[in-house]
């Protein structure tokens, strides 16, 4: 009989943890490889290869069809970024912070760093664009809360930079992302919602000083803003946040820590 000649003194109990735990660690193996398909080969801050790449080989190119007719990508393609990063060490040895070489609010580094993520707008499920100004989303209205139209805008050195004259709002989702600033320079600018406090008489955004509501990252259309221009835009205020405060403190000419 089967049971008695094979399965005699054979541990069914066994060989089912054993086989549970191979399948786990596989499962592992394949989680942590397809994790891979972005930010690797590791490297490090100056740009050359990371002496540790960790215990997981990079996985072998895998190409994804993108929807809604956006062509198709494929990772990992060894692309690097364009762009040089202006840091430099701050100590011989790795594991140091490295320091901001010019304006670290321009360059884009350190809290104020972005992700080239690419130059198109976010679309819903039915590829439509996501964020669009209320101005042209007639449909939406203000239904609960403050609306901040009209209101002056309040730098963080209390200077008075503009008004608000616009919300984006993300049409998927049902809430404001964005504020439109049209400046006293007469240019209009985006600034995120969790960068801005609305009081009664008028909205306050303590991250940046007067003096640099002009440099934040333009938006190409007026009625439709990119990926990476939603990077751009919340790392520039982000940024502001520690380096902006520094300026304040030490002078327009000092922006090194």
């Amino acid at each position: 009989m089967i049971g008695v000649h094979f399965f005699g003194n054979f541990d069914l109990a066994s060989l089912a943890i054993w086989l549970f735990w191979g399948f786990f660690a596989l499962l592992i193996y394949y989680l942590q490889t397809e994790n891979m398909r972005e930010g690797y080969p590791l490297e490090t801050e100056d740009g050359a290869p990371a002496p540790n790449q960790g215990p997981f080989p990079v996985p072998k190119p895998k190409t994804f069809i993108l929807p809604h007719g956006r062509g198709e990508v494929t990772v990992p393609n060894g692309a690097r970024e364009a762009r040089e990063v202006a840091l430099g060490r701050t100590a011989v040895s790795d594991g140091f912070p490295h320091a901001p070489l010019g304006n670290p609010m321009a360059d884009g580094v350190g809290p104020a760093s972005w992700a080239p993520r690419r130059d198109i707008p976010e679309l819903d499920g039915h590829g439509h664009v996501k964020i669009q100004p209320m101005t042209s989303a007639s449909a939406y209205a203000v239904s609960a809360g403050r609306d901040p139209r009209g209101l002056p805008v309040q730098a963080g050195d209390n200077e008075v930079v503009g008004r608000i004259s616009d919300m984006w709002v993300d049409i998927s989702e049902q809430m404001v992302r964005y504020l439109e600033i049209e400046l006293n320079s007469g240019s209009r600018r985006l600034v995120p919602m969790p960068m801005v406090k609305i009081w009664k008489d008028r909205v306050r955004i303590n991250s940046l000083s007067s003096d640099l509501f002009d440099g934040v990252p333009a938006t190409r259309s007026q009625t439709e803003v990119t990926l990476l221009e939603e990077d751009k835009i919340s790392a520039y205020y982000a940024g502001g946040t520690l380096y902006a405060a520094d300026k304040r403190k030490a002078g327009p000419e000092s922006w090194k820590p």
